[in-house]
Parts: C-alpha cells; structure tokens; sequence
C-alpha cells in the first residue's frame, strides 16, 4: 500500500505542475489545486499511519480526510458557476468537518491527552462510543450533501439544454460520475460500520480496503478531467448555473406577457434563421445569438421554442442539424467525404457528438443510413 501512495503523490505532482502551469486560471482551478494539496495530505499521512501513529499523524490524516470533502463539493459549486465567482454560502459545506476536527483536537490534546503509544492505538483500534457517533455521523453528512449536490448537477444539466446546442465540454458528466462514486463508497462504508457494530461481520479490512482503492482511483479520474476541463469559461453561468434560475425562468413561463400569436410570430422569425440562413451550421451556436439576432430575451427565445416546437434548444438546433447531414449521406458528390468530415460540416464539433445525436433521431448511425441509401 505504501508503494500505492508514493506512486499516487508522483501522479499528483504531475497534475499540480499541469495546473499551475495554466494559463489564466479560474476559481475551479486554485480549488482543484487545494484537492491535490489535501488528497497528498491524505497519501502521506497514510504512509505516517502505517509506519507509526501517533497523535499528530492522526490528527493530520482526520484533518486531510474530512476537509477534502467540503473543498470537493465547493469544487463542484464552482464548476456549476463557471468556475468563475467564490460564493462565501458554499462554507456550510464545511460545518461538520470543522466542528469534527474542533472537537478531536480538544478531546486529544486537552482533554483525555494519548501521551504514550498505547492510548494512541487503544484510540484508534477500540473506538468509543462517542467517537463511534462523530464517525457515523459525517458519513450521513457526506452522502446527504451528495445526493444533493447530484440533483444540482442533474438540474444544470437538465437546463443547459434549454440555452446551448452543443454541450460536449460543459456538461460535468465527469464530476456527476465521481459524485456518484464517492456517494457509493460512502454508503458502503457506513453499512459496514454498522455491520461491524451489530457484530454480524468480524472483519472489514478487506472490503475497507477496496473502497479505499477505489476513492483513491476515482480521486486521480476527478483530478485529471478537472486539469482537461478547459471550455468552463465561455458559457454565461447566470441563466443555467442554479436552482433560483430555473425556477424564475418558470415563473416567467407562467407570467410571460407573450401572447400565443406573439410567440407563433417570435417562431416563425426563428425558423426563418434555421431556413434561410442556416445559423444551426455554427457549432457553438447558443441560444444568446438567436436573442442577440431577434433582439429579443434569452428566456422568450427558450420559451417560445419549448412550448411551440415542444423540444428543448438543443434538441430543435440538432434535428436541422441531422436534418441537414442526412442530406450529405445521400448526396452522390459528398461520398468522397468522411461521415466526421460531413458532421462538422452540418455543425456537429464531435465524432461522438454527432453519432450519438444522429442515433437518437433517426435510430441508426449515419454509417448505417448512409449504406441503406447507395443505389445497387
């Protein structure tokens, strides 16, 4: 295991060096920097653990523990915010580590004091029932945030849909990954806990050490899409990063002074745009610029085509652009041309991107349509 983290602390420095090397950092990447300084903590103080405990090793290793989580949620906060503003309500997050280590730090030093290696082992391998409360009680802390925060990032990416037609590099499917991760081992370690306690398992080291294994790969997974996160900083946060939004973008659904002839009228102008001049071929092309053309706001956009195509923006901007490639696949001139060749000219900006929307569509890859159209 001492093998393991020594390799991990080697792995982490390259990452630090990637971040800090950076160019124009955000937010999201000084905060990332603070998960690589506490997940080494937690590496190095493993080692220490192992080798000696002691009661500054132990302290070290809770308070390396407890703190990651707290940084990791406002981590992801940042994210849903562009990774741009600090908000100082994200602090909360951090309530039931400070309050842990508070309480450990008096207890250790002032209160009981572990002077001599046998009260520092009697500490950590027969657990009191107090302590045994603290422990149980920050994994229900960390799995209650986490469900939590996966419903924010569900409903970022719910309503990124509704302002962006193309989401490849700003949807966090990799953070809501490692939440879900982190939110399994979590609950799997509390039922083990609570297994050992009603003595229906003697032994957990092994299961105990799976799960560590695992956190520690999903670690290294967060850290290295963290430094690949690159494209944060060109979408516009305030209409899609949080729950207030969404909810005030219904509100005014409900209270829109658009008439059903208005927005029949505001759609005909936006299908004018998709007709006439193609503006689906620009593969970043945002709700913003339908506004910005129309001049008109971003949410009358997004509500007349929710409620007349009866489609998301992403959805409606993909279907021309399927529309449009399914056209190239036919065409005998375009044959020449690879199928990713075709996508990016329809306005896809990925082969995976354009497989997969194409798919969903139509219910084949374009390879597929493409071979049910050539004449034999």
């Amino acid at each position: 295991m001492i093998y393991v983290n020594i390799i991990g602390l080697a792995i982490l420095g390259i990452f630090s060096l990637f971040v800090v090397s950076k160019k124009d950092k955000i937010l999201s990447d000084y905060i990332l920097l603070l998960t690589i300084f506490l997940f080494s903590g937690i590496l190095i103080t493993s080692i220490l653990i192992s080798n000696n405990i002691t009661l500054g090793s132990y302290i070290s290793f809770l308070f390396f523990n407890s703190f990651i989580f707290p940084v990791l949620v406002i981590y992801g906060l940042s994210l849903l915010n562009s990774g741009q503003k600090f908000s100082s309500k994200w602090l909360w997050t951090a309530s039931y580590a400070i309050a842990f280590i508070a309480f450990i730090i008096l207890d250790t030093l002032f209160i009981t004091k572990y002077d001599t290696p046998e009260m520092m082992s009697d500490l950590v391998r027969n657990v009191s029932p107090f302590y045994n409360v603290l422990y149980k009680g920050q994994y229900i802390f960390v799995v209650s945030i986490l469900i939590w925060l996966i419903r924010k990032l569900n409903n970022f990416q719910s309503n990124i849909k509704n302002y962006y037609s193309s989401i490849e590099t700003i949807h966090l499917k990799w953070f809501k990954n490692f939440a879900y991760i982190y939110l399994f081992v979590n609950v799997a370690s509390l039922l083990l806990f609570i297994l050992l306690d009603l003595r229906i398992v003697s032994d957990i080291s092994i299961p105990l050490f799976v799960e560590h294994l695992i956190l520690v790969l999903s670690l290294f997974y967060l850290c290295f899409h963290g430094i690949r996160q690159y494209n944060l900083a060109s979408f516009n946060p305030s209409v899609v990063s949080d729950e207030k939004n969404r909810d005030a973008a219904k509100e005014k659904y409900g209270t829109s002074s658009l008439s059903i002839e208005e927005m029949n009228s505001l759609f005909e102008q936006i299908e004018s745009l998709f007709t006439d001049d193609t503006i689906y071929l620009e593969p970043e092309l945002k709700i913003e610029t339908l506004a910005n053309r129309l001049e008109v706001g971003n949410h009358k956009i997004s509500q007349t085509i929710n409620t007349v195509a009866k489609q998301s923006f992403y959805d409606y901007v993909n279907k021309y652009r399927v529309t449009y490639l399914k056209k190239l696949l036919k065409s005998e001139k375009h044959q020449k041309y690879t199928i990713l060749a075709m996508g990016i000219e329809s306005g896809f900006n990925s082969k995976s991107s354009l497989n997969r929307i194409f798919k969903q569509q139509v219910g084949m890859s374009p390879l597929s349509y493409q071979k049910t159209q050539i004449v034999i």
